[in-house]
């Protein structure tokens, strides 16, 4: 995506013994460049690879003063080309069409050029490159007159990463030796952004795939809650489980719970690596055990993640009716009410399976665990096990 106009008069090229000028930076324009530098060295703070590309696109091409930019890079599961600025049907009919005939991009792989604008790349053959067929059937119609960029080679990758940077009047300063110079700056924190990135993008995709092999249910939340992947053993299991609403809530209370404490404990102690929450859930037929952990930066790429693990516990034995009513002086109903506290019953769920009052099922309830000898619910169930 290299362009120009025709009619613009272009500079003579630079002697290569000639000094290259220097532009002094506002205390505006070193805000700027901190800021730049920030973004394009922090790939792994951003939820995924296109909002990363889309925070450097927008970061520096204001810093560049660029119109607009676009980001190509081979990333796993994001476009190779990405733009907030662009249509996406335009980004398609580039890669579709005009990558192949795009005469900057053939003029800059020849050249092996990382950081160039339209001078570097045409030099005194700007009037063929304006004739064409990328110029006059897709530069020119999209109002993209002036270009420069930066363009690394990624390891195992068919296409550079490429961050074109587009202006839609030709012959601007930006355009020019000061913006070459600028993104000569950039550069080394675009390669190791880009090296970062796509690493753990790599790192990711392998993860994701190990999870999915595994027996085990396995969920990753975000701190906000929101699941980032399940693996099918998880989907699975919830879909088919009449204890999947109680499974969801002690989900959602580990996460909450988890979420809480990372907002208060310094990032990537090791306070949050040894943090684990349990509970355990009943439900009509089988118990579970649902386990949460972070999962850190060095897995997935983000700030924090929440892993959540389903382990359905082995059916236990309990004690008879009869053995239970001998042992603890229970009445038929408080034995019935019993066996519910045991498998998670709420009181509204008590209440409405048994046909009583909340009042009534609060009543069952403080006698059964006067007669166990319990104080909370979670210890009714091993108090009918045998011993």
């Amino acid at each position: 995506m290299t362009h120009g106009v025709t009619g613009f008069t272009t500079p003579k090229p630079r002697k290569r013994e000639e000094e290259v000028p220097h532009f002094p930076l506002t205390l505006r324009d070193q805000a700027a460049l901190h800021s730049a530098f920030a973004v394009l060295l922090s790939p792994l703070d951003a939820v995924d690879a296109e909002a990363w590309r889309g925070e450097v696109s927008r970061c520096l091409a204001e810093f560049l003063g660029a119109d607009r930019a676009a980001f190509q890079l081979e990333a796993p599961g994001s476009p190779v080309l990405y733009s907030e600025d662009y249509p996406q049907r335009t980004l398609d009919s580039y890669l579709e069409h005009y990558h192949a005939v795009d005469v900057g991009r053939i003029r800059r792989e020849q050249l092996g050029l990382e950081v160039w604008n339209r001078w570097r790349l045409h030099g005194e053959n700007l009037r063929h490159f304006w004739e064409s067929e990328i110029h006059q059937d897709f530069l020119a119609p999209n109002r993209i007159f002036d270009s420069m960029g930066l363009t690394v080679p990624v390891n195992g990758a068919t296409t550079p990463a490429t961050l074109f940077f587009h202006r839609e009047k030709p012959g601007t300063p930006e355009f020019g030796e000061r913006g070459v110079a600028l993104l000569n700056l950039l550069l080394p924190a675009f390669k190791a952004g880009v090296r970062d990135l796509v690493r753990y993008s790599s790192q990711r995709e392998s993860l994701t795939s190990h999870l999915d092999s595994l027996t085990e249910a396995i969920a990753i939340f975000d701190l906000s809650g929101r699941i980032v992947h399940q693996n099918p053993a998880f989907t699975s299991m919830l879909a088919g489980d009449s204890a999947r609403d109680k499974l969801k809530r002690a989900m959602f209370d580990i996460v909450q719970s988890l979420s809480g404490f990372a907002k208060e404990t310094p990032k990537f102690s090791a306070g949050l690596a040894g943090k684990r929450l349990t509970q355990d859930v009943h439900g009509p037929f089988a118990g579970y055990e649902v386990r949460g952990s972070f999962l850190g930066r060095d897995l997935l790429g983000a700030e924090l993640r929440i892993v959540i693990s389903l382990q359905r516990l082995a059916p236990q034995a309990t004690l008879s009716d009869c053995a239970i009513q001998e042992r603890f002086g229970l009445t038929l109903r408080e034995l019935e009410i019993a066996r519910r506290l045991a498998l998670g019953e709420s009181t509204k769920e008590l209440a409405q399976s048994c046909g009583i009052s909340l009042h009534t099922a609060r009543h069952h309830t403080e006698k059964i665990f006067q007669k166990l000898g319990v104080r909370t619910r979670s210890q009714v169930g091993p108090r009918l096990r045998p011993d």
